[in-house]
């Protein structure tokens, strides 16, 4: 299976928000959208809960952002880095993903 790339991502983000913009100019006038043959139908609407694991502020600020499912299922994360204006993250591989898991929270999602 071939990794996409992140051109290829915001080439297709950017094909999806033309579309979704052309149908909501389309139907301003009934509020329609479902009935426009380009809509695209969700097949779920999900939430998530993020935790932020901060280990620097201030003129520069890093950490750790680990996604959880309803069912607190840790489903992936990143490290991230944010300083002045600029913002980079990166995905963390499983065995990092554990890591940080199992030495800042525990192993078990924080009740708060």
């Amino acid at each position: 299976m071939e990794e996409l790339t992140r051109q290829e991502v915001l080439k297709n983000l950017e094909k999806e928000i033309e579309n979704i913009k052309s149908i909501q100019i389309s139907n301003k006038e009934n509020d329609s959208f479902r009935e426009n043959e380009n809509f695209r139908e969700p097949l779920s609407i999900e939430t998530t809960h993020e935790i932020k694991i901060l280990l620097s502020w201030g003129g520069g600020e890093d950490g750790y952002k680990l996604t959880f499912s309803n069912d607190k299922e840790l489903l992936r994360g990143v490290y991230y880095m944010a300083n002045w204006g600029t913002y980079q993250e990166v995905e963390l591989n499983e065995d990092e993903l554990n890591l940080i898991y199992e030495v800042y929270l525990y192993g078990e999602y924080p009740n708060n």
